[in-house]
């Protein structure tokens, strides 16, 4: 999700928008969290709590993917705990109450980086929100993955069009599942009772359970705030009901195997096999270890996206790979390294500066049966190790994520350095005239740290390739025939690009 920064002209659309920042910077007096699951209701809960004025701001402040992200690079912090401080300054209301709402997995990656978390917030009150219909919730949740609007607010212009695709239903149903499970787990473990709120007794109700809370929280006497956050609106239509009976139909209730998720006629690779088996499939058990990135409680939506990238990286361009050297820049777990193999290369050598995910992957390339005088994996800084092999030592550099972590004159002198046959390189853009780069503090947790990366422009990337002797082409997305972009949004609105470059003769 691209959230774009604001005019005092223009209306407050965004949460994040800084126009509404509380701004009071008063010590907290108590504080609440949403518990909550993806298309529960919680983004309505949430707008009519901070409509109040006493109940803070709560948003999904955790989610490293959209809201985190964001506040992050505008509050210009660049640890937890300096962006804990600065919410609880810009978002508590005057009666000193702080509020958010989060998804599990968000809440524990949190966790694991900043364990004081509770005890900057404390004391804290837990609201779990729920929804009775599990499957209208998973439709939910597949309808916002294809549309990339998870608010009534993100909406603009005419809907875009929306595809039935059962697997997908499927597997967003077990990932709400597996939000709802580790919660009640947590609140058990960790001896927390809950305040409880369904989505029916919220939509039925929304007065009632909003001044429950506040007699809850005890703030009813209070001073509130005037706030002016846009509203939300449900986003369900006729559609939504369509596709809840026909899963009912389809499933019969019953659970829906796991396979190509949500991968249907027309959305992978244009004129592939279809009766083929895709690599994520061959090698699921590879797939599965990959740490996901918080996109998705159960790491599906994770495998929909490698899947999609294969199919464009990979799969238009298999001649790139047949014989070929390769060499693969923070290699990670291994995957492309394994992709690599799996296209006909030669040989690989995967590079990563932590000595873990490098374990994982020899570990996998074993159990896979890989003949281990195929690959080689070395732990060391990137740029120290590039130095060390000669010229024409490889036929196919991968550098899928490394772009945007490094100097990128460095990294063209090093790859002019190497003369590759070709190199795949797939980066973040940004909009802008002239070659620059734009840097922003992300939350990697994968990798669980925060570290600043530099996204360049395609001017940028052009320049670099002319003054190093390359040649560019992009790699077509568009080729591949998708019905819907779940997963890789980001290539769809032209905020991240895959390039082919090549040596000038």
């Amino acid at each position: 999700m691209e959230l774009k920064p604001t005019t005092d002209l223009e209306p407050v659309r965004y949460v994040i928008d800084e126009r509404l920042d509380l701004n009071h910077f008063k010590p907290l007096r108590k504080s609440y969290i949403v518990a909550s699951s993806y298309r529960s209701g919680s983004q309505y809960l949430c707008w009519r709590l901070w409509q109040t004025g006493l109940l803070g701001a709560p948003s999904e402040v955790l989610n490293p993917t959209s809201e985190m992200r964001v506040l992050m690079n505008r509050f210009k912090t660049a640890s937890p705990a300096d962006y804990i401080t600065t919410l609880l300054a810009r978002r508590t209301s005057r009666n000193g109450v702080f509020g958010m709402k989060a998804h599990f997995h968000h809440f524990e990656a949190f966790l694991k980086d900043y364990p004081a978390l509770l005890d900057v917030l404390a004391p804290t009150t837990y609201i779990y929100i729920t929804r009775h219909d599990k499957i209208a919730q998973a439709v939910s949740m597949a309808k916002a993955l294809q549309t990339d609007a998870w608010t009534s607010r993100m909406e603009e212009g005419p809907k875009p069009t929306v595809i039935y695709d059962r697997e997908m239903i499927a597997h967003c149903l077990a990932d709400i599942e597996q939000q709802d499970l580790t919660w009640r787990r947590w609140f058990e473990a960790h001896g927390v009772t809950p305040f409880q709120v369904t989505y029916d007794r919220l939509t039925a109700d929304a007065d009632g359970v909003v001044r429950s809370i506040v007699e809850l929280l005890g703030v009813q006497g209070d001073e509130p705030d005037i706030v002016n956050v846009p509203p939300a609106k449900k986003q369900g239509d006729e559609t939504n009901q369509e596709w809840i009976e026909r899963f009912q139909r389809d499933t019969r209730m019953t659970v829906v195997p796991q396979g190509n998720a949500g991968v249907r006629a027309g959305g992978g690779m244009a004129g592939s096999d279809a009766s083929a088996v895709h690599f994520c499939d061959r090698y699921s058990a590879v797939v599965k270890q990959i740490p996901t990135g918080g996109a998705s409680a159960t790491g599906f939506l994770e495998v929909v996206r490698l899947r999609r990238q294969y199919d464009a990286v990979v799969g238009l361009n298999r001649e790139l790979f047949r014989g070929a050297r390769v060499l693969d820049l923070m290699s990670g777990h291994g995957i492309w390294s394994l992709a690599a193999l799996d296209a006909g290369a030669a040989h690989v050598v995967g590079v990563d500066v932590s000595t873990q995910p490098l374990d994982v992957a020899k570990k996998s390339f074993a159990e896979c049966g890989i003949d281990p005088t195929r690959y080689h994996f070395i732990t060391g800084e990137i740029f120290a190790s590039l130095r060390t092999f000669d010229p024409g030592t490889f036929d196919l550099v991968l550098c899928h994520g490394f772009f945007e972590q490094c100097d990128v004159r460095e990294f063209f002198y090093l790859l002019a350095r190497l003369q590759p046959k070709h190199s795949i390189l797939d980066t973040g853009i940004v909009r802008g005239e002239g070659p620059l780069i734009r840097f922003v503090v992300e939350m990697d947790n994968v990798r669980a740290v925060n570290h600043i990366v530099g996204l360049p422009n395609h001017p940028l990337i052009m320049f670099l390739c002319d003054a190093f002797g390359f040649r560019w082409r992009l790699i077509e997305w568009r080729a591949l025939g998708l019905n819907d972009w779940t997963g890789v949004h980001d290539y769809e609105r032209d905020q991240r690009r895959s390039y082919i470059l090549e040596p000038m003769e």
